[in-house]
């Protein structure tokens, strides 16, 4: 108990989140027939997952190589999780090492029931039995256990758990260094998340993913509350200051606009709009729950703005876009800033842009931030075009791209091509922008993202580098995607693998592309907006792109 618990907390992995491991790895043993833990294992086991340090003497203390192995181990795999090289959630695979370590302990199945049961509840403050008994039986006449925090806190937990969960929270994102303000970071410390997402159980409401509240019938997902660093990236980019009058486009839950009225502060406004009335009747409801009925709720198109409400100081778009609207430009007032998620290619690569309106009719970024988010729905909704390659692999493109699809599905058909390219990036390194730059460089080579599913990725029909959504190169009917391998705990390699009748002639390309970004390794790209009347001769240089309200140009 105390190697896992060491090894869940090395990885990163807060108290609910080790609560949530103990009881995958209680699910593996349930037909164990073990007995429910009752006050005298509780005790003990809550005694094992709190403590802050082991005994003098104790047997971890004796052998400090079994704790270090462990903790090293949940330091690797954390590594290995944020770089996107896992092919599992890190929660479920730290459950299978907590099983094997059992197994290889020669902890009996039961006991290993009765233990991680245990931790569980001790975590999640269930209701024991008065003492260890079969599942299923009851003492109604027992008091339930009163289960110390971490830090031995005896508060009222009714109070502290939605507390403690948020400080873990903000305490993660602190981690990631996306924290920039302190302003933004009182924010998520002020904002009871959890009342914004009623139905969802604490430790899910305050999980670093998104969270899903709404999909279509065909199970695709139209509304979610955003996963927190992404929300914290973009309200740093937005730079809402007290005073400021915000608009903003997707209300959803309503979490992001109580987190914009703790900005803004008394003498500012918030006006948030939403496409379905039971989202905005459900925001509404959820805001006025948590304190912030001031905020004003819009049911209506995004893509329209509220002109009632204009000028805005700031323009804050929660949703995925492929346009910068005519109305949002209408709407932001002169030395305004709108952030907002743009997709910048047809096959989906998408990053919030924050846009700074220093001139009537032209807008700059020069801070973009990889995201993902569902896409607008509405006036400006734009779906997405893709090829098949095998039955769990995609190829997301930009039709502009004109791409020959009946030549592309045959690519995989071809042997596979792998080269190693020599070129290093750290994982810390600025390198995020690698496939936006492929997509924008000038090339006569079109960009697109291969997607693979579980079962393409166990049967090895491709391994494209995550950290760059499958960027690919293609030509005709041939690609090379990037891969990538270790070097050291630091460290990966670039590499290319190339499938298709002209394989030697695209990799070359592909080598020299790459070889040519290494040479500047661009951190950030720079893109101006103007309105779509723009002429070519007021453009500034770079990849030009057309929608219709916006024209773009990204450089580098």
């Amino acid at each position: 108990m105390r190697l896992g618990t060491r090894m869940m907390t090395a990885a990163g992995q807060d108290f609910y989140e080790q609560g949530d491991i103990w009881a995958q790895v209680a699910e593996h043993r349930t037909d164990a027939g073990a007995p429910q833990p009752g006050t005298p294992t509780l005790t003990v086991v809550q005694l094992l997952v709190t403590a802050a340090s082991d005994s003098p003497g104790s047997p971890l203390t004796l052998t400090p190589d079994w704790p270090t192995a462990f903790e090293d181990a949940g330091r690797a795999l954390a590594g290995l999780a944020q770089q996107g090289a896992l092919t599992r959630g890190l929660r479920a695979i730290l459950t299978d090492h907590l099983l094997f370590a059992f197994n290889r302990l020669g902890i009996p199945a039961q006991h290993q029931d009765l233990l991680a049961t245990a931790a569980s509840k001790v975590i999640f403050h269930r209701q024991p039995a008065a003492d260890d008994t079969p599942y299923g039986s009851r003492n109604d006449h027992v008091q339930p256990l009163t289960v110390k925090t971490v830090t031995t806190d005896m508060t009222d937990q009714t109070t502290t758990e939605p507390q403690r969960l948020r400080e873990a929270l903000v305490a993660f994102i602190d981690r990631l260094g996306t924290f920039r303000t302190p302003e933004v970071k009182a924010a998520f410390r002020s904002v009871p998340r959890h009342l914004f997402l009623p139905g969802v159980d604490l430790a899910t409401a305050y999980a670093r993913k998104a969270v899903v509240t709404k999909r279509a019938a065909d199970g695709t997902a139209v509304s979610s509350a955003s996963g927190p660093n992404i929300v914290a990236t973009m309200l740093e980019q937005l730079q809402a200051a007290p005073g400021h009058r915000v608009l903003e486009i997707g209300a959803a839950t309503g979490i992001n606009a109580a987190l914009l009225t703790e900005l803004v502060g008394p003498t500012g406004h918030v006006t948030s709009i939403e496409l379905d009335d039971d989202l905005a009747e459900g925001a509404r409801t959820h805001l006025a729950a948590a304190g912030y009925g001031q905020v004003e709720v819009v049911c209506g198109d995004g893509a329209l703005g509220h002109p009632a409400g204009a000028p805005y100081d700031r323009i804050e778009v929660t949703a995925g876009a492929w346009d910068i609207s005519a109305a949002w430009w209408q709407q932001l007032a002169l030395g305004g800033r709108i952030v907002v998620p743009l997709r910048l290619h047809g096959s989906g690569l998408t990053r919030s842009l924050a846009f700074d309106r220093t001139e009537e009719h032209r807008m700059r970024s020069i801070n973009a931030a990889v995201c993902g988010f569902v896409p607008m729905r509405g006036a400006s909704e734009m779906g997405e075009r893709h090829v098949r390659l095998a039955d769990d692999v995609i190829l997301k493109l930009d039709a502009d791209d004109l791409p020959d699809e009946p030549a592309l599905a045959q690519a995989l058909t071809h042997r596979a091509h792998q080269q190693w390219t020599g070129i290093r990036v750290r994982h810390e390194e600025p390198a995020a922008h690698l496939d936006l730059w492929l997509a924008t460089i000038d090339s006569d080579l079109s960009f697109g993202r291969l997607s693979i599913g579980p079962e393409a990725h166990t049967l090895g029909l491709a391994a494209p580098a995550i950290r760059w959504a499958g960027a690919t190169l293609y030509d005709g009917g041939t690609i090379s995607y990037l891969t990538t391998r270790p070097i050291d705990d630091g460290t990966d390699e670039l590499g290319l693998i190339t499938h298709g009748p002209d394989s030697n002639k695209l990799n070359s390309q592909a080598v020299q592309l790459l070889n040519r970004w290494s040479a500047e390794r661009p951190a950030q790209p720079v893109i101006t907006a103007y309105p779509a009347a723009t002429p070519d001769d007021q453009l500034a240089p770079g990849a030009r792109l057309t929608r219709p309200d916006t024209r773009l140009t990204i450089s580098w």
